[in-house]
């Protein structure tokens, strides 16, 4: 900055002070005071922080306080815009002012609407009932008192407040005790009371509790128990210099001294509270009511007089407070009576406009319900028409497939075979009338024919919808065994487990199966050089397992420059494949084993459940 720059820059400040100071001083600003900016920030309180907001809610309302306008106003708007704990906190920071102003019934009112709203919230709810107690107490409502403190202690243990919540709780029913006359029930309150602020460790607290405990003794007569209990207390209050404590204090001593007949001493005991109670109403009619009798007790009857009539005089005026307050609690009650009782009526016009669109809206949904089932029972129709449809089109197409089947394998039955049974009997008489030079030839011949006639069965048997049945695989497997594996000289044994005779058995599924077997068999025969043979069909829940088992040793290994082709392996293993199976091939403890799995699976064409439907 240049210097040019700094020097305007004080004479313009210069200037300023002198116009500011020149300026009366009701024109000049007023700096707000921290209760007034308080208000402002309560009344912008949803642009803070919740941890702000929070904070702002639980401010203490105090009797004048430009914070309890807008307080109204929020709980009057049902704290639209806050959160739900920041309006609880408001509503009980009203209920607590009401309780402050000596407007009990606000109070009430006020802490009913919050014990409803919050429940769930044990904290907030024993609060409620805690002030909506000592509320009901200053209305002199003591039977209704009493069930919202011990609500209040039953809420208590669901949460940890603050242990000052909990001796003020049964300071207030120890309150409620004595309004009933019961004071042995009075004391059991205080004692808790003792417990907890002996437990907090404050010294004032725990001698403020001693100090109470004094008043059930005297009333039981127990006067050394009162001195034992006023001695305590003494020891824990001597330290303080507080005036209401002092006055207490006192108020209790000439308490005992009067029920001892020791009047001299009780009146010494009160006069050293002359200098302060004039300071409050209260302290002086609370002393005059023990000074009169102290002083009857000595026969000083025109000085008793002149205290009882100022004792009238304090009670009187008393009195007129109480019946104003009173008269203007009934005169609010009253207007929000009347108030509840527009809204009451308004509520029951828009129930009203609300149940006419509740009946128009029930006809238009069941107008729409009714076309909503037309459609779904159009649809449900239409889908049992095309599951009928399709159906029918499925068993269209099977019973075709199965003529179908049922005529190819007539066909080849008749033609073909017919024409291989030719074939046979012409070689076999030719192989009886030829030389013996062409013997061998003719051997093969013949036996080429015969394979030819075997496979041709084979396929005109896997075709055939007569054999879809477990009977036929067995009479086939069983008829194969006794032409191959029985004329080599093995003694086979077939065994069956899970499988009925007449149980239908899918055309593709027989057929695998029967030459996955032709085919294991065929090597045990040629390879296996053993002397038995098991062949195990068994069909478990999920699964259709085929088995067949040799003692035979393994065959011995190609000769080296010789690699064995493997096709009888390579098709079982690919008719396992087809099936969805598994094939396993090797050489057991004693022999070798072929073992097909077949699963089971439900909506397969080559299940056994799928050839029962």
């Amino acid at each position: 900055m240049t210097r040019k720059r700094r020097i305007g820059w004080a004479v313009n400040w210069a200037v300023s002070c002198l116009l500011l100071a020149a300026q009366p001083a009701s024109a000049r600003p007023v700096a707000p005071t921290p209760t007034q900016l308080l208000a402002d920030s309560l009344r912008q309180l949803p642009r803070w922080p919740l941890a702000r907001q929070q904070a702002l809610s639980q401010t203490r309302l105090l009797p004048g306080s430009p914070l309890v306008p807008v307080a109204q106003d929020w709980v009057s708007r049902r704290g639209q815009g806050l959160a739900r704990d920041v309006y609880w906190n408001l509503e009980m920071a009203l209920g607590r002012y009401y309780i402050d102003a000596n407007q009990p019934s606000k109070a009430v009112r006020q802490l009913l609407t919050l014990r409803q709203q919050c429940g769930t919230d044990s904290a907030r709810s024993s609060l409620a009932n805690m002030w909506l107690c000592y509320s009901y107490l200053n209305l002199g409502q003591v039977e209704r008192s009493i069930p919202f403190g011990h609500e209040a202690i039953r809420w208590f243990p669901r949460t940890t407040p603050a242990p000052h919540n909990r001796q003020d709780i049964y300071t207030i029913l120890a309150g409620a005790a004595v309004d009933v006359g019961n004071r042995a029930l009075q004391e059991h309150y205080l004692l808790k009371c003792l417990a907890l602020d002996e437990a907090s460790g404050v010294p004032q607290d725990i001698g403020m509790a001693y100090l109470l405990l004094v008043n059930p003794a005297l009333d039981q007569r127990r006067y050394a128990l009162a001195h034992q209990r006023l001695d305590s207390a003494r020891r824990y209050l001597r330290p303080l210099r507080d005036d209401g404590i002092f006055v207490l204090e006192r108020q209790i001593t000439a308490r005992l001294a009067i029920a001892e007949h020791r009047y001299r001493a009780a009146e010494g005991v009160l006069r050293a509270t002359y200098p302060l109670m004039r300071s409050r109403p209260v302290w002086e009619g609370e002393v005059l009511k023990l000074l009169v009798p102290a002083l009857v007790g000595q026969h000083r009857y025109q000085e008793a007089l002149v205290h009882q009539q100022r004792l009238a005089e304090l009670q009187f005026g008393t009195f007129e407070a109480t019946a104003h307050r009173q008269a203007q609690e009934l005169q609010e009650a009253y207007a929000a009576n009347e108030r509840e009782r527009e809204i009451a009526r308004q509520r029951q016009r828009i129930g009203h406009l609300q149940a006419q669109e509740q009946l128009q809206a029930a006809q238009y949904s069941r107008r729409l319900a009714w076309l909503g089932a037309a459609v779904l029972a159009g649809a449900l129709l239409l889908t049992l028409a095309g599951g009928w449809w399709a159906a029918r089109q499925r068993r269209l197409r099977a019973e075709r497939e199965e003529r179908l089947r049922n005529r190819i394998a007539t066909d080849l039955h008749d033609d073909v075979g017919t024409l291989l049974a030719r074939v046979t009997m012409q070689a076999d008489l030719l192989r009886q009338q030829a030389p013996a030079a062409e013997g061998p030839a003719l051997d093969r011949l013949l036996a080429n024919a015969r394979a030819a006639a075997g496979t041709m069965r084979d396929i005109v048997w896997g075709i055939d919808t007569q054999a879809d049945a477990v009977s036929a695989l067995l009479d086939r497997m069983r008829e194969h065994l006794d032409q191959s594996a029985a004329a080599a000289g093995l003694n086979t044994h077939l065994a069956v487990s899970g499988l009925a005779d007449e149980q239908p058995l899918a055309s593709e599924l027989r057929q695998h199966l029967f030459l996955v077997f032709k085919e294991a068999v065929t090597n045990a025969v040629r390879h296996a050089h053993a002397t038995d043979l098991w062949v195990t069909l068994a069909w478990a829940p999920h699964e259709l397992c085929l088995e067949v088992r040799d003692n035979g040793r393994p065959a011995a290994p190609p000769a080296a420059g010789r690699q064995s082709s493997g096709l009888g392996l390579r098709s079982m293993r690919q008719r396992a494949q087809a099936l969805d199976g598994t094939l396993q091939a090797a050489p057991g403890p004693e022999g070798f084993i072929v073992r097909l799995v077949v699963p089971l699976k439900v909506g397969t064409s080559m299940t056994v459940a799928r050839a029962a439907r």
